[in-house]
């Protein structure tokens, strides 16, 4: 008897490998590595779809359906803390350096220019040296903050990105892009 499975010749190119890295502002002048993570990131597109009633349909009925809301996410367990990854994990911080230490405070209120660029998660693509690339746009940090810190343990902190609609933009274009590498 045949075995029934997914697997192709091309399934061994198509997959997504390891965790990957993080970039802040990809592909832009000020780009950079966030820093290590541990056990990855997860990338989430949340939507609410709505059904559309209609009298004398039966059930779901093709071309009846419309997006209501959208959230895009990308969720980044940070292992490596540094004051500038305080500064984008918390919205609204600012620092201030003296000879000894760099202290880290927070206002409440803060502005369109603490909207990131882009977060991008860059991760290895089975089928070629180029990777895939997840991109949000418009991101901050807008999970809460809590650094876990335990006996014989590295601390570590899960941020939760949030990819916002650009009222400049396109409000009918989700606010991320998934970049695949073509295959030769």
């Amino acid at each position: 008897m045949a075995r029934n499975t997914g697997v192709t010749v091309e399934t061994s190119k198509h997959m997504i490998l390891d965790a990957g890295a993080v970039y802040i502002n990809y592909g832009e002048s000020d780009e950079r590595i966030f820093g290590a993570t541990r056990a990855g990131s997860e990338f989430a597109v949340e939507q609410t779809v709505r059904e559309i009633e209609v009298d004398g349909l039966r059930g779901p009925t093709k071309g009846f359906r419309r997006v209501i809301e959208e959230h895009i996410r990308l969720t980044v367990n940070l292992l490596e803390m540094t004051p500038e990854n305080v500064l984008v994990a918390l919205v609204g911080s600012s620092s201030v350096t003296d000879a000894s230490e760099v202290v880290v405070t927070r206002s409440l209120a803060f502005a369109d220019v603490e909207y990131l660029t882009n977060i991008a998660l860059v991760a290895d693509y089975s089928g070629s040296s180029e990777p895939v690339v997840i991109v949000l746009y418009n991101a901050i940090a807008d999970g809460n903050f809590m650094l876990s810190a335990s006996d014989r343990e590295e601390a570590t902190t899960t941020l939760q990105f949030t990819g916002h609609f650009d009222t400049n933009g396109d409000l009918d274009a989700s606010p991320f892009e998934i970049r695949f590498p073509v295959l030769v």
